[in-house]
């Protein structure tokens, strides 16, 4: 298969997956993509293989992955658990390095034992991310949180750094304890001092080209993209890690980020995020998808093994049991050298028979951590990197059946955390999605808006200060909304509002039948009106426009150069030409005329502080219409060219923020598709100056 094809479709169906992750929140993306290659590879008429340099592989996907991992890790969780992550990261990677690699070997002699312990240092490294993604469904506290993306970061590290030390000593076939002693001592500090080097340099450079006005968002992002792959390219040049580099750089420029607090800071940062938030999940999926496309192609290979099927099975399930068990007593052991070194800090007795009491707490705990540390997207990236052949010219020993085991490892290990992460770290409800209360909703809410708010204070500066305080005061005013009356959009609003849409859309069809003369202004507010209903319904309700555009296809060709038109004024900062508001007031009249009825016969489909917060809306845009003359109309409908960028800039912010809380677990896809509705109506007003 071409490789621009297999590309292709390894790009479709990481997108997919991002589709079905939504559907099966049960189910974590690594799986999901994994099921989507196997799928991929079974459909294929020829085996699928890829073919890529081991070392390109190595920089493609383990660079920026960790570079981001480590933009994005908790500083004081790191420094606060600094112990336990270091014994984790470290001197667990190193235990199960050398257990995975002397049981493999004594399984299948046919592994060389160097090549045994590289699948072992292989397998060191934890992926914290497909726990999380599990959204909903697994509810840990902070400090298993903590402890998981600190071992996960550290880890990758240190277990990249140990199978590059065994798979030279398979490659050469030979191995000196002094020689490799010095050598990683040379490794890992001078890849930890060339990252923070270049690090440094590299944000100074960023500075300088931003002093002298030569930049722009474009550059910044890509700037920030593109440095990963610089300081791992520098690094192994210069014979150090490119792996610590790269965490060493990344930790320093998340560092240098938090004092940054400037007019463009907040602008940046949200670009910077989304770019790599897809970058990451993109790379991830990628070699998840590959996983699966690997997985036939590597079983139609085991009869040269020299090992017979059932060996291969019981060697996946042998290892996989292996690390589990290693894992669960290092973390208890660990645990309990802690708890001792606490007791001897406790002064009072009372406090010792509590700390004791807490056992079971701790050995869920352990559990938790234990099956918490799946294998992921490193693993897999490190084991595909092995090289081909050794340094004498043969092929690299049972590469193909390494990389199978490894293979079966992530896999048993995605599953266990899957089904059993929901079993010991339950959600807070029995139905797998935060709970939805009117008051914890409204505090994500308030939390959204807050967030909006300190993000806007960031980005303001003298040019669009004014412009930004009027928006942070409409958004001051929302909080206090959401105090008072818990401001969360719910089914029956929704309904309400799709209710209100019907009778101003009947209303236009009806001036249409009666010949009203402007019916350039009846076809603008159909458009809005369709839009406004596609949201609210989540499906296209563009069909009376289609049959209506049909029928009067010059209407809506106007329309459309009208529209036109008014996008190169607003993007020339040109005046928008004066409108005639005569429509527009029917409608709203008609809306009032509809609400006020609901609300004289106590409706019941709506609570009547929706429909009375509905109708003061309505109305207070009725006056607004009626009250100012053309030129302040249009001023006002216009507002301010900096008011509209800014709030346009603050509902992305909102956006943003909605989708992480999402992300996070903290709201449920219901809640979250409502928040995101509201603001996407918002912009549709916006859009429409009305």
């Amino acid at each position: 298969m071409a490789t621009f094809e297999l590309v292709l479709i390894m790009g479709i169906a990481v997108l997919l997956s991002a589709i079905i992750d939504q559907v099966l929140p049960k189910v974590s993306a690594p799986l999901i993509q994994i099921g989507l290659g196997l799928v991929i590879a079974v459909l294929a008429l020829s085996p699928i293989r890829v073919n890529l340099n081991p070392e390109f592989f190595l920089i493609l996907f383990v660079g920026p992955i960790l570079f981001n991992d480590a933009r994005e890790s908790d500083k004081m969780g790191l420094w606060t658990n600094r112990g336990k992550i270091l014994s984790l990261a470290i001197g667990l990677v190193v235990a199960i390095m050398l257990a995975v690699g002397f049981t493999l070997h004594a399984i299948i002699p046919s592994i060389p034992l160097a090549a045994a312990l590289a699948l072992g240092a292989a397998l060191g490294p934890t992926d914290a991310v497909a726990v999380t993604s599990l959204k909903g469904t697994v509810d840990l506290d902070p400090k298993e949180k903590s402890l998981l993306s600190g071992e996960a970061l550290i880890n990758d590290a240190s277990g990249v750094v140990a199978f590059q030390f065994a798979v030279a000593a398979a490659v050469t076939g030979t191995f000196s304890v002094i020689g490799a002693s010095l050598s990683f001592i040379l490794s890992f500090f001078g890849g930890i001092a060339v990252g923070l080097a270049l690090a440094a340099f590299l944000q100074w450079a960023q500075g300088k080209v931003h002093n002298m006005g030569l930049d722009n968002t474009t550059f910044h992002v890509l700037f920030d993209v593109m440095m990963p792959f610089m300081v791992f390219l520098v690094a192994e040049a210069v014979h150090t890690s490119g792996v610590l580099a790269v965490v060493a750089a990344g930790l320093y420029v998340s560092r240098r980020g938090q004092k940054v607090i400037g007019p463009n800071s907040a602008r940046l940062g949200i670009v910077s995020t989304s770019v790599w938030n897809v970058l990451i999940f993109a790379l991830n999926g990628i070699v998840f998808v590959m996983l699966g496309m690997q997985l036939p192609a590597v079983l139609s290979e085991w009869s040269d093994a020299g090992s017979s099927n059932v060996v291969l099975v019981v060697a996946v399930l042998v290892i996989t049991v292996l690390i589990v068990l290693t894992r669960f007593i290092w973390i208890v052991v660990m645990e309990r050298i802690s708890l001792r070194r606490a007791k001897r800090k406790v002064a009072a007795r009372r406090r010792v028979d509590a700390a004791q009491s807490t056992g079971r707490k701790r050995l869920r705990s352990a559990l938790i951590s234990t099956i918490g540390g799946p294998k992921g997207a490193v693993t897999l990236s490190v084991i595909l990197s092995l090289p081909l052949l050794t340094s004498a010219g043969d092929i690299f020993p049972q590469r193909d059946v390494i990389i199978f085991l490894a293979s079966g490892v992530i896999l048993c290990t995605l599953l266990l955390s899957n089904f059993l992460m929901p079993v010991l770290a339950p959600a807070r409800d029995d139905a797998g999605s935060p709970p939805e209360t009117d008051e914890e909703l409204a505090e994500a809410k308030i939390a959204i808006l807050r967030h909006v708010i300190g993000d806007l204070q960031a980005a303001q500066d003298a040019g669009n200060r004014r412009a930004t305080r009027e928006v942070i005061r409409a958004y001051s005013m929302r909080i206090q909304r959401v105090h008072s009356e818990g401001d969360i959009d719910s089914l029956p609003i929704t309904l309400l509002r799709l209710r209100v849409l019907e009778r101003q859309r009947d209303e236009l069809l009806r001036l249409r039948a009666k010949g009203y003369p402007n019916n350039v202004e009846i076809a603008k507010n159909m458009v809005r009106i369709a839009r406004a209903q596609s949201l609210l319904q989540h499906k296209n309700a563009y069909g009376w426009i289609i049959s209506n555009a049909l029928r009067h296809p010059a209407t809506f060709i106007k329309v459309f150069a009208s529209n036109a038109e008014d996008s190169f004024r607003r993007a020339t900062g040109r005046a928008l030409k004066p409108r005639e508001y005569t429509v527009a007031c029917i409608l709203e009249r008609r809306a009032i005329a509809y609400l006020e009825k609901l609300l004289a016969r106590n409706d019941s489909s709506a609570p009547s502080a929706a429909i009375a917060e509905q109708l003061a809306a309505h109305r207070a845009t009725l006056q607004v219409i009626e009250n100012a003359n053309p030129s302040t109309t249009m001023t006002m409908h216009r507002m301010d060219a900096k008011v509209l960028e800014v709030e346009r800039f603050a509902y992305r912010l909102e956006l943003d923020e909605i989708d992480r809380l999402y992300d996070e677990g903290r709201i449920s896809r219901l809640a979250a598709r409502n928040l995101r509705d509201n603001v996407y109506l918002m912009l549709v007003d916006l859009q429409d100056e009305i």
